[in-house]
């Protein structure tokens, strides 16, 4: 028996629709869609994280720059406190906004009242400041993320599978202002983002991403506390239990993307119908139930994954 079977045998039992292991950047395994793309879901907001860094880095974003500076408002107005935010905040998702965002996700409906947590206090995994980095990005650089993706990622590191006019622009406005940049890609161009990302930004002989960039944004800046495995860097979650310096990025219903220094990029994706994913950003009701695959049977398939790769 093939020392993968248990990896096939337990992707078999889940809506799995592409799994995909690259170490440095050669496939070691490789199975279901993987040259599909598909919709990323909050895997979006790493990517946007790696967008950041070319700007960052030449000074054309700063980090403690806050709203009310960079001229950033809502649909009935952001509060005094909420202005203070930076994009640091925004970043480490931590920034007392509690604005309605345009699109619907959940975690945000436990947010506490609006305005009672300063900036910079407060983890908690709220949309409104993801959507709002898409705003300042664009606003600040001149270009929409969608362009800066093509430019910037997907042309230098070589995207196969990569379609511009597949991203989409989603959400409420009459409800906030700040729409969600989805994103759609493939398993085997998402592996090559990690990859690039664990060889320090770089890609053969072009420096993508700034390294220093590569390495603050994917290293503790919320500690959650021991209670708790995943802490967070800028847009990107750090499992503890899988190992020192891995990152994750995450998307609801099985989208997964987890790096493993020295060189290990596992990617895992579920296909998610149109239908869904619009119904899903707009808050109606979803047009069919769709199995997810969770964060615990993703990292069951990893660690028999693990195994197999074993000497």
């Amino acid at each position: 028996m093939s020392a993968f079977q248990p990896v096939v045998d337990a992707l078999d039992a889940l809506p799995t629709t592409a799994f995909l292991v690259l170490d440095r950047g050669r496939v070691v395994f490789d199975h279901g869609e993987t040259s599909t793309p598909h919709f990323m879901a909050s895997a979006r907001k790493s990517i946007l994280s790696v967008l950041y860094g070319t700007a960052v880095t030449d000074g054309t974003i700063r980090l403690d720059a806050t709203l009310d500076e960079l001229g950033i408002d809502d649909t009935g107005g952001l509060l005094p406190q909420e202005r203070r935010a930076t994009v640091r905040d925004l970043l480490t998702s931590s920034s007392g906004v509690y604005h309605p965002p345009s699109t619907v996700a959940g975690p945000e409906e436990s947010a506490p009242p609006r305005g009672t947590q300063p900036p910079g206090t407060l983890f908690l995994y709220n949309n409104w400041d993801f959507n709002a980095l898409g705003t300042i990005f664009e606003r600040c650089t001149g270009r929409s993320v969608f362009t800066a993706l093509a430019e910037d990622l997907a042309a230098p590191v070589g995207f196969e599978d990569f379609d511009p006019a597949r991203q989409r622009l989603l959400g409420r406005p009459e409800v906030s202002e700040h729409l969600a940049h989805h994103i759609f890609l493939s398993a085997r161009d998402l592996g090559r983002i990690g990859t690039m990302m664990l060889q320090d930004g770089r890609w053969d002989d072009r420096q993508v991403v700034p390294a220093a960039w590569t390495s603050e944004s994917t290293s503790v800046q919320v500690n959650r506390g021991a209670d708790v495995q995943l802490d967070y860097g800028y847009l990107w979650w750090l499992p503890r239990l899988v190992g020192r310096g891995s990152f994750m990025a995450i998307g609801n219903f099985g989208q997964y993307l987890l790096c493993v220094p020295p060189g290990l990029a596992i990617v895992h994706l579920r296909a998610v119908p149109d239908d869904i994913v619009l119904a899903r950003t707009q808050g109606t009701p979803l047009p069919a139930p769709i199995d997810s695959v969770s964060p615990q049977q993703f990292m069951k398939v990893v660690r028999l994954m693990s195994a197999a790769l074993r000497p």
